[in-house]
């Protein structure tokens, strides 16, 4: 079962825009030191839409084979078309993937009907599907209904990534429409809404990198049973994640670059929002809130300091 923080990596740049493969692997090295329970790639947190057909399909055998089974790893297989995603999907399959993960058509929006067929296609090939059910403008949310008939009537579609809001409230009406069919419905939004997310039967949640070491944290805390533990540690980390929210890959790969992972912060998001000075100590500043919990090799540098 597919359960815990699943951190969706980030595809890391050298400064002049080419892929980074030393980093990406130092990403997955620091992941798997936080001990998250699984990974994700490449998605809208690895900025796919900005990676060729060829880099797509490079990153994904990079992260299967350095991750060599440690952990679960899902591939992200949206496409423009069916056909299209149906190529990934299946080069994931041939390249070891443990499972797929994929919105719908995310530029020409297919109809509901297109939508459905889009995730009855990805379902034949045999390994567990989740569906990430997106808002708009790049999604096609389909309703909690609609997406508990798929889990029951196609057995490999088996795990939802609920973003649509009202998060919490469909995370709960999947769950009961869909029954045993569901075997699991994921969070996102960075984890804005972990703990209630878990509350409500949540079985983890896919953020993105900065601060993944915490969030395993706050996971595993509640799991353990020290639900007011993990609840003022994600407390302590909320100012940090609405900066997330706001700047995105921006933010994480900034972060990442500070803490030691990544040789450089440079994305190729074409609406990337870029942070300023201000930003940049305020974040420092708020990272000391969750210092303590960060794992000891991966401090925030100081000011001005490069890793």
């Amino acid at each position: 079962m597919f359960a815990g923080i699943y951190q969706i990596l980030h595809t890391p740049f050298t400064d002049a825009g080419e892929i980074d493969w030393e980093s990406l692997g130092a990403q997955i090295d620091f992941c798997l030191k936080a001990g998250v329970h699984g990974l994700v790639t490449p998605m809208m947190a690895s900025e796919f839409f900005a990676l060729s057909d060829a880099e797509r399909t490079e990153v994904v055998e990079y992260t299967l084979s350095a991750v060599n089974r440690r952990v679960p790893v899902l591939i992200g297989v949206q496409g423009l078309t069916e056909r299209i995603a149906l190529a990934f999907a299946e080069h994931a399959a041939a390249h070891g993937a443990d499972g797929l993960l994929a919105m719908p058509p995310y530029l020409r929006k297919a109809s509901t009907p297109g939508v459905e067929s889009y995730f009855r296609q990805l379902a034949q090939l045999g390994l567990p599907l989740m569906i990430q059910n997106a808002p708009a403008p790049v999604g096609s949310p389909l309703s909690p209904r609609a997406l508990a008939d798929l889990l029951r009537d196609e057995p490999t579609i088996e795990y939802i990534k609920e973003e649509t809001p009202p998060i919490l409230q469909r995370i709960t009406q999947i769950r009961e429409l869909a029954g045993d069919a569901c075997k699991g419905v994921f969070g996102g939004a960075n984890g804005l809404f972990l703990p209630e997310e878990l509350a409500r039967g949540a079985c983890g949640n896919m953020p993105a990198g900065g601060v993944v070491d915490i969030q395993v944290r706050i996971y595993d805390r509640y799991m353990a049973g020290d639900r007011a533990g993990a609840e003022a540690l994600h407390f302590r980390l909320l100012p940090l994640l609405i900066h997330a929210q706001t700047h995105g890959v921006t933010f994480h790969k900034w972060l990442l670059w500070r803490r030691g992972v990544l040789a450089s912060s440079h994305a190729r998001d074409p609406q990337q929002l870029p942070l300023d000075e201000h930003d940049k100590r305020t974040i420092e500043q708020r990272w000391q809130l969750v210092a303590d919990e960060a794992l000891a090799d991966y401090p925030l540098f100081g000011q001005g300091e490069r890793p």
